[in-house]
């Protein structure tokens, strides 16, 4: 069994790194979103929008994982996981299901984020120094928790186009596919609409 830092390393490598993450348009996008979003994570109880939200995104994203590794046959997951030319490149199938795992731990991050901080809530005395600190720390986390948030949400744009790569690499798949059997994959679709 291989180590859980092993595994964190070829999912970090295969996801494309911190490159990847630096110059993901959906990580952008959060960030763009997060001012326009001052009035929510500015207050208290930002986070029971966060609770309400992610749980259902989260199945959104398990359930497109399904798909990726459930779709096709077994020729087109073999294709998928063929090696490339650059052995210290990762497979297609590795890089498609890096992705979904990145969102995942977005997502789940980002909701473990706002439970954490809603336990948090509690009233007792503090010293002045504290009193004085407090307001601008909760300022930022709930920017911070906040942003990881929307990030969670702008990821789920990532994961459609992901599902619908995986379509148009399965119809390309089935096209050669056709092609290998007849000869021309437009008298195979033809031949099988006749029948």
């Amino acid at each position: 069994m291989a180590k859980p830092s092993l595994i964190i390393k070829r999912f970090w490598m295969a996801y494309g790194g911190a490159k990847a993450l630096l110059c993901s348009p959906y990580l952008y996008a959060a960030l763009m979103l997060a001012p326009l979003c001052w009035g929510t994570w500015s207050e208290p109880n930002w986070w029971d929008t966060v609770i309400s939200v992610l749980p259902n995104l989260i199945g959104f994203t398990l359930g497109g994982f399904a798909i990726l590794v459930s779709f096709g046959d077994a020729r087109f997951i073999a294709s998928l996981a063929a090696e490339e030319e650059d052995p210290a490149q990762p497979t297609v199938y590795r890089e498609l299901c890096a992705t979904f795992v990145h969102f995942i731990l977005v997502q789940v991050g980002a909701l473990i984020l706002a439970i954490v901080t809603k336990g948090m809530r509690f009233h007792v005395s503090l010293p002045d120094f504290v009193v004085i600190v407090l307001p601008i720390a909760n300022l930022a986390w709930g920017a911070f928790c906040y942003g990881i948030f929307l990030y969670a949400l702008t990821s789920v744009v990532a994961i459609a186009f992901h599902v619908f790569r995986i379509s148009t690499m399965y119809e390309l798949h089935q096209r050669v596919a056709l092609t290998d059997d007849s000869g021309c994959p437009c008298c195979s679709k033809q031949a099988a609409t006749k029948s």
